[in-house]
């Protein structure tokens, strides 16, 4: 396992950070949602769900020293509507944990991952979801940014890509008038 230090990370560009934001406040997502940020890394995407109205964030980071910088992050600019917590955890337990915990309370409107590039992610993660389907809200979406030179594997919630450049946003929108269907 490839460690992640401040001289591997892979931010998510200011442009796909505003098209991703855009797109999910003119689905109706965004607001008073509550956000899971898988692979956080630096912590800025579930930072911008906090700042963008979403009630309830939590961020997944396995690297501890990235988990902590996170959760001081959240601590120093917390915000009165929202809840924004770290968790250091690896993605493959957090998910089924955090389903588990979800259909006893809450599932997540919106999971957004960014797992590291070329190492397989893209043909695990969506059948993690899918495995997991108490995760994510009936009419909640799940987010990957991948690099374009990846394709997903496609699961029963269906997939629409947006493109930027090298990036790729592939956004599972799930339905329940597409899974009654």
């Amino acid at each position: 396992m490839v460690r992640k230090t401040t001289k591997n990370l892979r931010p998510t560009s200011n442009k796909v950070l505003l098209a991703l934001f855009n797109i999910l406040d003119s689905s109706g997502h965004m607001e008073n949602s509550s956000f899971l940020d898988l692979f956080s890394g630096a912590g800025t995407v579930a930072m911008g769900a906090a700042a963008r109205g979403a009630r309830r964030v939590l961020a997944v980071e396995s690297d501890r020293t990235l988990a902590s910088d996170i959760s001081r992050r959240m601590t120093m600019e917390k915000s009165d509507q929202a809840v924004a917590v770290c968790v250091c955890a690896d993605v493959r337990r957090a998910i089924p944990k955090l389903a588990k915990d979800s259909a006893k309370s809450e599932p997540f409107n919106i999971i957004f991952a960014d797992p590291p590039y070329c190492m397989g992610w893209m043909s695990t993660l969506p059948v993690m979801i899918a495995d997991n389907p108490q995760i994510l809200a009936p009419d909640g979406v799940f987010v990957i940014e991948r690099s374009a030179r990846e394709m997903p594997i496609d699961i029963i919630i269906p997939r629409d890509d947006r493109t930027y450049g090298d990036t790729v946003l592939s956004f599972y929108w799930n339905s329940k008038a597409l899974r009654n269907s």
